[in-house]
């Protein structure tokens, strides 16, 4: 028995900047790791705020 089912069905969906797929932000699972980011990237103004999705225990950036 094939382990692998519809597998022809996955290798005609668009993998690229065709598939009209929205940007999502970069999430950090501390706090301090989200800091070093943003200033790796040179951000002056910025603030760290916790992701409110359900559960979530994960920490965005946000530009002020």
């Amino acid at each position: 028995m094939a382990k692998r089912l519809h597998t022809r069905k996955k290798r005609y969906l668009p993998k690229g900047p065709e598939r009209n797929r929205k940007k999502r932000f970069k999430t950090f699972l501390d706090e301090t790791k989200a800091k070093t980011y943003a200033e790796s990237l040179g951000l002056k103004k910025y603030k760290v705020v916790k992701s409110n999705y359900g559960l979530s225990k994960k920490f965005k950036i946000v530009l002020e």
